[in-house]
This record gives structure tokens, sequence and C-alpha cells, in this order.
């Protein structure tokens, strides 16, 4: 792969996003349930970040309205997975501020697998390594 200095926006949110995905599908397995609603969003918002960028928008250069930014246009542009969208962004502070629900954690990671699985699909990008 290219050094980050030289690759493109797209591509070093793709990197981001697997590395998200892949920590919060380790953190699932330990059972370290409450930092498994962060590591999904993270890897999600860098997915979104990703897509985005390949349309020359960049939300993570306006800090204050970047998530509104995200939420919009991935609902824009994927309309099929708001419920999937809304479930991680509800359960990120269910599981990060004391929650330690295993079977919340469990929908978090399908709700990101779906999501991951629906870009991936329909906009050609991999976000899964095994997939």
């Amino acid at each position: 792969m290219y050094h980050e200095a030289f690759m493109g926006d797209s591509e070093i949110h793709v990197k981001v996003a697997r590395e998200k995905r892949a920590a919060a599908l380790d953190e699932y397995g330990k059972g370290r349930f409450t930092v498994v609603g962060d590591l999904a969003i993270k890897a999600v918002e860098q997915a979104i970040e990703a897509l985005a960028a390949l349309e020359d928008l960049h939300f993570h250069l306006h800090p204050r309205s970047a998530h509104a930014g995200r939420l919009r246009w991935v609902k824009e542009r994927f309309p099929w997975v708001s419920a999937d969208v809304d479930e991680l962004w509800g359960a990120y502070g269910a599981l990060g501020y004391g929650g330690i629900n295993g079977e919340r954690a469990r929908r978090v990671i399908e709700c990101m697998e779906r999501v991951l699985g629906e870009f991936e699909r329909r906009a050609g990008v991999k976000f899964r390594e095994n997939s």
C-alpha cells in the first residue's frame, strides 16, 4: 500500500474504517462491551467519510457539523441503512457510559456489519477484509 502521505483521502478513510472495524470485533470477542459502540460508530463514520470523499466531500474538515453532515449524507445516499445507522448512534451512549450489555453490543456489531456490507455492495469499496 502507498505511504499515507501519498494516499488519497478516500483510501486513508478506508484504512481507518477497516482498523476500527477489526478493533470493534476484537473488543466484542474479548467481552469488552463498553468500547464496542465507540469503535463501531467510528468504523462507520470513516466508511462514510471514504465514500463522501469520492464526491469531494470532507465532513471531518468541519468538526462542529461533521456528525450531522455524515448522517444527512448517508440517509440521502443509502436510505435503506437508516435504521441500522440510528441503532448504532443510539447504542453508542448506552454502551459507552457504563453499559456492559453483551446483547446490545452484539446488535451494534450486526448493524455495523450490515452498513459496511451495503456500502461495499453498492459502492464497490471494500471495508471488510474477509468479505
